[in-house]
């Protein structure tokens, strides 16, 4: 992230630069990452039940972020256009950029990026049909041809090698693998990049920006730990480790990046979106570890 700070002052990484870096990210390093991915993991039966529960689940949490904001919005009487941003980012966290960088991180065998792909499944499929919709004011009726991408193909070429069992030449799946994991240190720099060109005072000078860190990086996700850990206990359903954390942990990621450039485009509240998406990264710096240790020890200790 600091290298991608530096490059961006020094101009080397300019406005245009950075979404050629995002869509080289986006469109074919993250593919080859969430293909290679599977394409390495063994099959079995836990495995898919697993990934159906993330799967289910993650609509779960954006309906319970959908509301939090909604209400956020409401309590801080927000005009309409900041209630929008308010309400699309509470719902919506950056799961590309940093969920998966962090994943691949924290559960390097695979597993983490597995779950995270099918949470970003899930995600995207409300990202761009309800969130353009919402942005461009009911102008913008369908985006579900946005959901035809490189990300969504690799899902299901990936998945098809998975339960086939069949296994890839080794010079191929090298080669896959390689590129893949230029996605982890590309997404941090496009990420110092893109927050090195924000104005860190005028975004720290607005309120609703702290009250959605802490809703969205804290409070909420906690809770849907806690309520998450006592359904499971309930119903006596098991649930994988990785599972459990990629599902919790992305709903409390830092707000997403693409809202930002859907914000701008379709003429939004641009200036607040971006200080929401700088404010809650820097912040997430701090709560993602946090949350990490609780969810281990509330997992540990209840498991």
């Amino acid at each position: 992230m600091i290298v991608g700070a530096i490059a961006s002052k020094r101009n080397i990484l300019n406005d245009e630069s950075k979404d050629f870096l995002a869509r080289i990210i986006i469109d074919i390093t993250l593919p080859f990452l969430i293909f290679s991915t599977f394409s390495r993991l063994e099959f079995d039966i836990k495995l898919f039940k697993n990934g159906l529960f993330v799967f289910v689940l993650a609509f779960v949490n954006l309906g319970i972020l959908y509301l939090a904001g909604s209400l956020s919005s409401f309590a801080q009487k927000l005009n309409k256009p900041q209630a929008m941003v308010h309400t699309l980012h509470t719902m919506f966290g950056n799961i590309v950029f940093l969920g998966f960088p962090l994943f691949d991180a924290l559960f390097p065998n695979g597993i983490g990026v597995f779950y995270a792909a099918v949470y970003q499944l899930a995600s995207n499929s409300l990202t761009f049909t309800y969130g353009i919709y919402r942005l461009s004011s009911g102008t913008q009726k369908s985006g579900w041809k946005s959901l035809l991408n490189a990300n969504t193909g690799a899902i299901v070429l990936g998945s098809l090698i998975l339960i086939s069992g069949l296994h890839l030449p080794k010079f191929v799946a090298d080669a896959f693998s390689g590129l893949g994991k230029c996605t982890s240190p590309l997404s941090m720099v496009y990420i110092g990049a893109l927050l090195a060109g924000m104005n860190i005072r005028k975004s720290f000078k607005t309120i609703s920006v702290f009250i959605i860190s802490m809703n969205k990086l804290l409070i909420i996700p906690l809770a849907l730990g806690l309520a998450y850990v006592l359904l499971i206990k309930w119903l006596h359903i098991e649930i994988a480790r990785e599972a459990f954390f990629v599902l919790v942990m992305q709903a409390g990621m830092p707000c997403q990046t693409i809202i930002v450039v859907m914000t701008r485009r379709y003429g939004g509240d641009y200036h607040l979106a971006a200080s929401n998406l700088l404010v809650s990264t820097l912040f997430s710096i701090i709560t993602l570890p946090l949350l990490y240790l609780v969810l281990e020890n509330i997992f540990r200790l209840t498991f």
